[in-house]
């Protein structure tokens, strides 16, 4: 009986690791190292197998069968330092360097479409784009009528077509690979054309986020915060229309199909929204994502957001030494941190300022984030104003809590009849020095 259950459990161990994906891999350089195999999944990562390369540098990764339907970049790292990123798609595949250092140059694949694509393509691309520079210098150092202007224009034209000729070879490809080039180029703010304005340039990148990528793509591709922070990045620098930002980045979420890359990209761009100061954006996108009912277990952050007092609704009661307080008259409420620069440059502005703000009839209520009485480090300030409330438990206290403080400097405006008319990042944007 005992010699049936141990066969039975060797042919299942077999038919598992037949289901599974194996990558071979040989870094003879490293052999006897310590490593770890990591998957990219957002700004997280899926630890999948760590071990120790045998005296030959040769380790085989095994991808269990749950996670083989993955395809994006996976990280084989040397916990000494070193290692080698290659794509992931349903391929059994082997990989070997020689070098201390590998790279795309001096890495072997055997059995990967993925990685022959996107190392071939890469190189095609950079040997393109090298001579472009090339290009570009002497079409600027050379006047039209001299005779190798008109070569040096002939071979830009050579060169456009080739590089057209290959970001379509890569559009026309269903590899994970070509996608992943396809955001490595929006990256490296690379467009269809050499000599593109940049306005038109940064339109056509917009476009591509907005219409094209595949933020399930993007979610495994290791690019997830630079791709996402450089493209808001890009429409406030360029476009710079916060109407066309927030439609945007619904187009972006009406396209995307998995529920944790919808929530990962919610809780992103109102990270990033609240970083940049545009509190009305993040709360416009966390209530718009909450009413979806596809957000799955939302960060504190964007939890926060959603819960937020919209414009229009009653302002909370304040937690106060005394018990709480409920704001019935018109109030500039205040959250903000001692020492942090906005901030500092927010209370000097409400000091110059205060007898305007009290002669529109306004209340000042400041709320500090501070934990200790000595956080201002050298930034003490001696407020005019009565209500001056500090719990010494920072973003977590309840008034930061309730008002869904995020960051700081965070003003509201509320009106006589205590209704929230208005949240800023700045007391010029209150309207009420005007």
């Amino acid at each position: 009986m005992k010699k049936i259950i141990i066969a039975g459990f060797a042919v299942f161990c077999l038919l598992t690791t037949a289901k599974a994906q194996t990558i071979n891999v040989t870094f003879s350089h490293y052999a006897g190292k310590q490593y770890v195999y990591v998957l990219e999944r957002g700004n997280k990562k899926d630890t999948i197998a760590t071990g120790k390369l045998d005296t030959a540098g040769k380790a085989v990764l095994v991808i269990p069968a749950v996670k083989k339907g993955y395809a994006g970049i996976s990280h084989f790292v040397l916990t000494d330092g070193g290692g080698m990123d290659f794509v992931v798609n349903k391929e059994n595949f082997s990989v070997s360097s020689l070098e201390e250092q590998p790279n795309f140059e001096n890495t072997k694949y055997t059995g990967s479409v993925e990685n022959d694509f996107l190392n071939q393509k890469i190189k095609q691309q950079k040997a393109v784009l090298d001579k472009v520079g090339f290009v570009q210098y002497g079409l600027n150092l050379y006047t039209k009528e001299e005779p190798l202007y008109v070569a040096f224009q002939k071979e830009n034209q050579n060169l456009q077509q080739q590089f057209t000729a290959l970001a379509d070879e890569t559009a026309k490809s269903p590899l994970y690979a070509a996608r992943f080039i396809e955001i490595y180029n929006f990256l490296m703010g690379i467009g269809s054309s050499f000599n593109q304005p940049e306005e038109e340039k940064a339109k056509e990148l917009n476009l591509f986020v907005k219409e094209k990528l595949d933020m399930q793509v993007l979610y495994n591709s290791g690019f997830w915060n630079q791709a996402i922070e450089g493209w808001t990045d890009l429409q406030q620098k360029v476009i710079k229309d916060d109407a066309v930002l927030l439609a945007d980045t619904k187009q972006i979420l009406s396209r995307i199909k998995s529920n944790e890359t919808y929530t990962a990209f919610t809780e992103k761009v109102v990270a990033v929204f609240t970083k940049a100061g545009k509190d009305d954006l993040a709360a416009a996108i966390s209530q718009y994502a909450a009413k979806s009912g596809r957000l799955e277990k939302p960060a504190k952050q964007l939890t926060n957001a959603i819960n937020a007092p919209v414009i229009g609704g009653s302002a909370p009661a304040l937690q106060t030494a005394n018990g709480k307080k409920t704001i019935s008259k018109k109030t500039l409420l205040f959250f903000y941190e001692s020492g942090c620069n906005n901030c500092e440059n927010e209370i000097h502005q409400l000091l110059g300022n205060y007898e305007i703000v009290k002669s529109k009839g306004y209340e000042i209520i400041s709320v500090a984030a501070d934990m200790t009485k000595d956080a201002a480090d050298g930034h003490n300030h001696t407020f005019p104003w009565k209500e001056q409330l500090c719990d010494f438990k920072g973003f977590a206290g309840p008034n930061f809590q309730t008002y869904a403080i995020i960051g700081t400097p965070t003003f509201f405006t509320i009106d006589e009849k205590g209704k929230i008319t208005g949240r800023y990042a700045r007391l010029i944007d209150t309207d009420i020095l005007k």
